[in-house]
């Protein structure tokens, strides 16, 4: 920048580092600061916003107390503009979590696009303060949609919460590079216990009975006879066992995404008792589930029912719910709520619609007093607390975990795996 503009320039402390002036071509001019510390590059200038000398030469030397101790503690001069440190974040997140689907880098790339950026724009990430976080969460607030289906017009907590975390991610991020030297609270809102809908078991009975006729249903036409679709029939197919599976596993939807497989393993009970193991990598890392005694023989369904479609067994790299061309079933939401509508169950008596997360639930219910809480938060990859508050509490019994986790009237197995 020029300094042709400069007038009644003084250096406070003699060495040309703290300058003061005041520029010719604005009226009244207030004075101007420009600052640079031994060590760091460049310099930064400011605005005393006084037209008072003393004054101006108070917030001068208070600004160069403050930047000194900043570049002697390792900091920069200048602190790195929040654009940037988003920049270096998103490539970071491409190659930091190999685990996490491109879909679902993005959205937390969007929660962070869409709020902080737009609030902070290029102001130093270091310069940020507590205030300024708490400013931030209001404007998140304002500018966060409320679901479709929201009966109260405001964002959902969920969404809020995502937010936040995702904004605290960058921040960690940004102190492990050294751009700041604490992570400020970022207040997010507390957790609103809002569990999705369950199944009773009446209301279980009805879905696995109606699904048994709906998956062969034929298609009726206001013109011609009724047919059967393939295609219809295949999804059909895939999401009666994708009902059966979930529901007797309790498995979140983005793990069961992208089970294989080669994911499947067994433990063996007795010589003629086994439990069918599924291996997932989800929201809180890798583990081992123990299905319900009878889900290997809906596994072994869609095993045969892929080896007719191939005309050969799918190869163990395969996705177990995916499509004629072997890619990964991404959702089953359109299908599940016509399934839904078709059924009878598209919403609870209180009104409140099932998705496919309301499988999580059923299975937590369905289990919770035939299983220690200890055992069901293992086998559902969640804490005990969570289990005590979304599900209430279990009744504790004294047996093997890949036993009691399972315990019920299924029928069971001697062999699970159907490869």
């Amino acid at each position: 920048m020029s300094n042709k503009h400069e007038i009644n320039r003084i250096d406070l402390n003699g060495d040309g580092r703290v300058l003061l002036y005041q520029r010719d071509d604005v009226k009244n001019p207030k004075w101007q600061c420009r600052i640079s510390v031994q060590g760091s590059s460049g310099n930064v200038r400011f605005s005393t916003k006084e037209t008072d000398q003393r004054k101006a030469e108070r917030i001068a030397l208070d600004k160069y107390q403050e930047l000194y101790f900043k570049v002697r503690d390792g900091g920069s001069l200048k602190g790195k503009p929040f654009s940037d440190v988003f920049t270096e974040w998103s490539e970071y997140l491409n190659v930091s979590k190999p685990t996490v689907t491109k879909q679902h880098l993005s959205q937390i790339k969007r929660k962070v696009e869409t709020t902080a950026l737009v609030f902070f724009k290029n102001k130093p990430i270091d310069e940020i303060t507590e205030s300024d976080l708490m400013d931030l969460m209001v404007f998140v607030r304002k500018n966060t949609l409320p679901t479709h289906h929201s009966k109260t017009k405001q964002p959902a907590t969920s969404s809020l919460r995502s937010s936040g975390f995702a904004i605290s991610d960058l921040f960690k991020f940004s102190k492990s590079k050294g751009y700041i030297k604490e992570i400020h609270n970022i207040p997010i809102p507390p957790l609103v216990k809002n569990p999705r809908p369950d199944f009773t078991k009446d209301e279980w009975r009805k879905l696995y009975t109606f699904m048994r006729a709906w998956v062969d249903k034929e298609i009726v036409q206001p013109k011609g006879k009724p047919y059967l679709n393939p295609r219809v029939q295949r999804e059909r197919f895939y999401l009666q066992h994708y009902v059966l599976i979930m529901t007797n596993t309790g498995i979140r939807v983005g793990e069961m995404r992208k089970v294989q497989w080669k994911n499947l393993d067994r433990v063996i009970l007795s010589a003629d008792d086994e439990r069918l193991l599924i291996s997932v990598n989800g929201k809180t890392g890798k583990r081992q589930v123990v299905a319900n005694a009878g889900t290997e023989n809906y596994i072994k369904r869609i095993y045969d029912y892929r080896t007719k479609e191939l005309g050969n067994p799918p190869s163990k790299e395969e996705y177990i719910f995916c499509h004629t061309d072997g890619k990964f079933q991404e959702s089953f939401r359109g299908s599940f709520t016509r399934l839904m509508k078709d059924s009878g169950l598209w919403l609870n008596p209180d009104g409140d619609r099932r998705s496919p997360y309301s499988l999580r639930h059923t299975y937590a219910t369905m289990r919770i007093n035939e299983v220690p809480v200890y055992q069901l938060a293992v086998n559902m990859g969640t804490s005990v607390e969570m289990i005590e508050d979304y599900y209430g509490h279990s009744r504790s019994s004294d047996s093997v975990f890949a036993s009691t986790v399972t315990k019920g009237n299924q029928t069971t197995s001697s062999k699970v795996l159907p490869f």
